[in-house]
């Protein structure tokens, strides 16, 4: 699965900067399920694209899947399909593992040799190219439009030599906006897993934090934020009652709470 990151800002090779690694190399990280590299296909002053691929192993994440406890039953989770599915291959909680792991002081915000620019906004492209969506392109907009992001999720057909099949849950996706390089990736590693509404691992307590950790500074305001709450905590109601109380803290006193139902409702989610 791939993940692209590509900036104008002159000159733009800081890029590589913001994210710690250097253009001219190619960098692998050992993530639990496979590796994870980041390389850069263009740098140079007027354009510089960083991509993360994470290269899923299927016996590593069967493995891994095997001695975690599953919250419910998924669509692989019968046996064929622990090594059978689409997790190599579409954007999912695993990309958004990933990134964490090796953009992690670019997830702070920390740049020791560009500090100022970590705190600027500068232009950014997203791309994901294969992207599971519950819920179709329509909630892909939902959830990144009000970020500052201009969205664009084109569905992606079952087989392209036949279209009366229709389109598949996918979509590629492509984000473009000017936000800090912090905030881009904040917004990817929450609302990945939001928009596959799966998790490869068990939905701990301390789940709770890392979602208002990476949700600071916007997700209290977000018109969606019930829904995105529940699916990063697949569903687990106690969780996210939680969460949804501890950012009701958050907002003005003035401001009504939101109806909890109706976003997960227009999608036919439950909670």
């Amino acid at each position: 699965m791939l993940l692209t990151l590509t900036t104008t800002h002159r000159p733009a090779t800081d890029l590589g900067h913001l994210l710690i690694k250097h253009p001219d190399r190619a960098h692998a990280f050992d993530v639990p399920v496979g590796t994870a590299h980041v390389f850069y296909p263009e740098a140079d002053e007027q354009r510089c694209t960083a991509a993360l691929l994470l290269d899923v192993d299927p016996l590593r994440l069967a493995g891994a899947r095997g001695r975690g406890r599953q919250q419910a039953p998924t669509p692989d989770s019968f046996t064929l399909g622990r090594y059978v599915n689409d997790r190599p291959y579409a954007a999912s909680s695993l990309l958004s593992s990933a990134l964490s792991k090796v953009y992690r002081s670019a997830l702070r915000g920390e740049s020791r040799e560009r500090p100022e620019l970590a705190r600027t906004p500068i232009p950014l492209e997203v791309r994901v190219p294969v992207l599971r969506c519950r819920g179709g392109a329509d909630v892909a907009i939902r959830m990144f439009g009000p970020l500052g992001w201009a969205v664009t999720a084109a569905p992606i057909p079952l087989d392209e030599r036949h279209p009366e099949w229709g389109d598949s849950r996918y979509v590629d996706l492509t984000l473009t906006g000017t936000l800090r390089v912090a905030d881009a990736l904040n917004h990817l590693y929450v609302l990945l897993p939001v928009l596959d509404d799966a998790k490869h691992y068990w939905v701990a307590p301390d789940e709770v934090d890392k979602l208002l950790r990476a949700g600071a500074g916007w997700l209290a305001d977000h018109p969606e934020r019930d829904m995105i709450t529940r699916r990063y905590l697949a569903h687990r109601r106690a969780l996210a009652g939680l969460a949804l109380a501890r950012l009701a803290e958050r907002r003005p006193t003035d401001e009504p709470a939101a109806d909890e139902a109706t976003a997960d409702e227009a999608t036919g989610d439950g909670t």
